[in-house]
């Protein structure tokens, strides 16, 4: 079974994110399933980051350590993360750095350098490069020193460029002989490296160039290692693509026309995807629908959230399928325009990438925060619906479908998605993100100049802007829009706005709304919702080769919330354990709200990293074994 592991880390703008990219499109070339994130600081240059890489012959569901081979293209790197290698992998290193003390190093927290001078003041010795590497040899690591100055310059006199010219290229050294370390062979670098820099011809060079020297450096220290057979996939049109750039694809697809934003991480990648491909070729079936054969999109920045909101507003009253995306500060300023748009009955898309907060918190780091100021986004009554996705292609099919139904039930559809799907990384089959036929803009058609109406299923006929007169109010209104207080007018209004939750409800399947994975007769239930997902999938598989079994209840839908089916399965089972990256347990709390159950148990983690399939592993055995309520789990660096 292949489960390879791979850590690279190094200063920011030191190219680690390039890096990390270029190994999971080497495995998939290979073959292979790969899964990769980024984690960085909110600095622009200097401070620590790391990518980390699993590669499976299935898609893998979740990150762990430790890892089989860490690339450490600095002293921090290696003083950070020399603990998280397993007995028998590799350290490949810069060997200039082996006197690099701890307290030296300018951008490392001050928190990290006292816990290293405690750990290494136990040993007798002090926080530095070749200490770290020692402790990690004791644990069986081998330790490979990459001369990198020497080494550079061998690549500028090959390449004949000034030193200081082809400087970034150490980042793909390091990869360079850390893949070959892991038995990838260097022709499979070298096309990852074109197809990675294949915007910017002039870098392919040097780069190639530099992976050569490294690979042929390491392998003449260490001399026949074996070789990594080629994957179930290998032949197969695959892609890699992140999150962020998942949801973009899947807003083309699903017919947006415009999309607002105001830069805001983790969600500008979002709009700067859709931007570069804000003009695309259509299919035959498109083209001869709409006799075109290209389309675009307008994608707009504004001068904050609040005009970015307002702007999809109006491109969706005036009969366009539009959209926002922001995340947690930039949602808090969006409020006031979410009651409006529920007010004017606006069919927009509101994607909220969530991160650690409160306030600026962590802005580049994982967080599930953001859940109930969602759901209870906009002041008075503001019924919407609001959808969260656990995995990459659920994230992206949950945009088609949030595209819809913010059109069909005229009503704003918040997507919940978070840090973690947005900077992570998958392979995807082609066939997975194939357009299941393709959605057009529906015919829009006008029934007199009522635009509220008031109707039995609580939805109104479409009368779009231009089309008729009508009033565009956030005030109370009559079934034309003119401005009212009267009381009568009032009911049947608010009543009109139940009955449309009531068909969103009847209408979207409850199946649909929740999924629930693993046997039936289990003991074990856990309640979660998000990116948690494919880790809990991971641990159910552990825990069942522990004679462990569970049951997972996945919340997909959180207004209208599927109170049927998770009140059924909660209260049959034996002990049930919420899974969640928040302080308060936010989807718990909503149980209770809906269904009256009450999650005794929760497994939390809460330091702005993604949660492993390990910590849920090691959260349900000790709540069984001891019965806590609340399991804080730690991990990451």
């Amino acid at each position: 079974m292949v489960d390879l592991k791979i850590l690279i880390g190094g200063p920011q703008g030191g190219g680690i994110e390039s890096a990390g990219q270029i190994a999971l499109k080497a495995f998939v070339l290979k073959g292979y399933h790969v899964l990769g994130s980024r984690e960085y600081q909110s600095n622009i240059m200097g401070a620590h980051s790391y990518y980390l890489v699993r590669v499976m012959r299935r898609r893998p569901r979740a990150l762990t350590l430790p890892v089989d081979v860490l690339v450490a293209l600095d002293a921090e790197s290696v003083l950070t993360h020399f603990e998280e290698v397993r007995p028998g992998g590799f350290i490949v290193y810069d060997s200039g750095t082996a006197n690099v003390k701890a307290s030296t190093i300018a951008p490392m927290a001050k928190p990290l350098k006292e816990r290293l001078s405690e750990f290494f003041g136990r040993r007798g010795s002090e926080p530095t490069v070749s200490e770290a590497l020692k402790v990690a040899e004791e644990r069986g690591v081998t330790p490979i020193g990459l001369p990198m100055k020497q080494l550079l310059r061998r690549v500028a006199e090959a390449t004949e460029r000034p030193l200081a010219s082809i400087s970034r290229t150490v980042n793909i050294m390091g990869l360079a002989a850390g893949l070959y370390l892991a038995g990838v062979e260097l022709e499979y670098v070298k096309d990852a490296i074109v197809a990675q820099f294949s915007a910017k011809p002039k870098i392919i060079k040097p780069n190639v160039v530099a992976a050569s020297m490294a690979v042929e450096h390491v392998s003449e220290l260490h001399e026949g290692l074996p070789r990594l057979e080629d994957g179930p996939l290998k032949g197969k049109q695959l892609m890699v693509a992140t999150g962020n750039e998942l949801v973009a694809m899947a807003k083309l697809v699903g017919g947006l026309s415009v999309q607002t934003y105001y830069p805001i991480t983790p969600s500008s990648d979002e709009a700067l995807y859709l931007e570069e491909h804000r003009y695309f070729e259509l299919n035959d079936v498109a083209k001869e629908r709409l006799g075109l054969e290209k389309m675009g999109i307008v994608v707009l920045q504004t001068e904050d959230e609040l005009s970015a909101i307002n702007m999809a507003i109006g491109a969706a009253l005036a009969g366009a399928r539009a959209a926002t995306s922001t995340s947690g500060p930039g949602f808090s300023l969006m409020n006031e325009a979410i009651s409006y748009a529920v007010t004017v009955e606006a069919p927009i898309l509101i994607t909220l990438w969530m991160r650690a907060g409160p306030s600026t918190g962590i802005p580049t780091r994982e967080g599930q925060q953001d859940l109930l100021h969602a759901l209870f986004s906009g002041h008075g009554d503001t019924p919407k619906i609001v959808v969260a996705s656990g995995d990459h292609l659920e994230a992206y099919w949950d945009t088609i479908k949030a595209l819809e139904w913010a059109e069909r039930f005229q009503t704003p559809v918040i997507h919940l998605v978070d840090k973690y799907l947005a900077s992570s990384m998958i392979s995807i089959e082609k066939r997975e993100i194939e357009p299941r036929g393709y959605p057009i803009m529906r015919a829009l058609k006008t029934d007199g100049d009522l635009r509220y109406k008031v109707t039995e299923d609580g939805i109104s006929p479409w009368v779009p802007l231009g089309s008729s007169t009508m009033v565009i109010t956030g005030l109370e209104h009559t079934e034309d829009g003119f401005a009212t207080e009267d009381p009568v007018a009032r009911d049947a209004m608010m009543e009109k706005r139940r009955r449309k939750m009531e068909t969103i409800k009847r209408e979207i399947p409850e199946e649909e709304r929740v999924r629930v994975y693993g046997a039936r007769d289990a003991d074990v239930v856990l309640v979660s919702w998000g990116s948690t997902k494919n880790p809990i999938l991971s641990a159910m598989e552990a825990l069942e080769g522990e004679g462990v079994g569970t049951r997972f209840v996945q919340i997909r839908t959180f207004f209208p919330f599927p109170e049927d089916t998770v009140s059924r399965e909660l209260s049959e089972a034996k002990t049930v354990i919420g899974v969640e990256q928040n302080l308060l347990g936010q989807a718990a709390f909503l149980v209770r709200a809906f269904t009256g159950y009450r999650v005794r148990h929760m497994i939390l983690k809460l330091n702005g990293r993604p949660i492993f399939d390990d910590e849920i592993v090691y959260g349900v055995k000790r709540i069984l074994e001891t019965g806590e309520e609340t399991v804080v789990v730690r991990g990451g660096s």
